[in-house]
């Protein structure tokens, strides 16, 4: 069985260190995100709605079509009704992602000494309570809520709530004496594979990847003209079903 014994093997500190720059590249690809929806936000929305517009409106004609080729009269309120619920879907797709740029736009920040403190905070904590590192103390449940909250401070660079957490914490461990406990982790060569395997994901995946293109001003010119492009396209689409509609009769008579 590959198990060590914390501080008695080197294995220990590479998973430690594995462990800690995941979270690290995990908070970052968070962070990118939020920059890249302040970025272009407003255009991702703009272009979203036209899109599920134009999709309202080919459903409409698809409907009045099929009514049509059955020699049937076009009920307008019938055919809202089955608008409304063939777009379902898209009407949630289109409010989580306004809510999501409204999110981003009133997002605080801080600077980045700020940030470098939070970030030694968080790798203080991790290495005396992080989960992977501490198996003994999996049953604990205050721990595990502290380390949520932990978790929280930390992807939002909350300073105030993280500092307040160690101070937390650190009472905790030395009321109950586990300051210096001795575990044992199974398999760590196995974690420290699976651990490097997550990070390479991270690395090659988006929101990651949205790192080269936001540090790049031609990339980000680049970006925001494919969106105006597309947003004009949609407006033309939109003007063209448009123009299909209006081959229908729709008449406003109740069933």
């Amino acid at each position: 069985m590959n198990e060590i014994v914390k501080g008695k093997n080197r294995a220990y500190a590479r998973y430690e260190e594995t462990l800690l720059r995941r979270d690290s590249l995990r908070k970052e690809a968070e962070l990118l995100h939020l920059r890249y929806i302040r970025q272009f936000g407003d255009l991702i929305e703009r272009a979203f709605r036209l899109k599920v517009e134009c999709i309202r409106k080919k459903k409409m004609i698809a409907y009045c079509q099929q009514r049509a080729n059955k020699g049937e009269r076009i009920n307008a309120a019938a055919l809202d009704n089955y608008i409304e619920r063939q777009m379902a879907l898209y009407q949630k797709e289109l409010e989580d992602l306004v809510a999501g740029v409204k999110a981003s736009k009133e997002a605080k920040t801080i600077s980045a000494a700020d940030v470098r403190k939070v970030k030694d905070i968080y790798r203080r904590l991790a290495k005396r309570i992080h989960p992977d590192l501490h198996p003994e103390l999996a049953d604990d449940e205050a721990l595990k809520e502290y380390w949520h909250r932990i978790v929280v401070a930390y992807s939002h660079n909350q300073l105030k709530e993280i500092a307040e957490l160690e101070a937390l914490v650190e009472g905790y461990l030395a009321e109950r004496g586990k300051a210096n406990t001795a575990f044992v982790i199974p398999d760590v060569e196995d974690k420290i594979r699976e651990s490097e395997a997550e990070i390479e994901k991270i690395l090659s995946t988006e929101p990651y990847l949205y790192k080269l293109l936001l540090e790049d001003e031609a990339e980000v010119a680049q970006k925001t003209q494919e969106l105006l492009d597309e947003i004009a396209s949609y407006k033309n689409y939109a003007a063209q079903l448009d123009g299909v509609l209006g081959t229908f009769e729709i008449e406003r008579w109740v069933s």
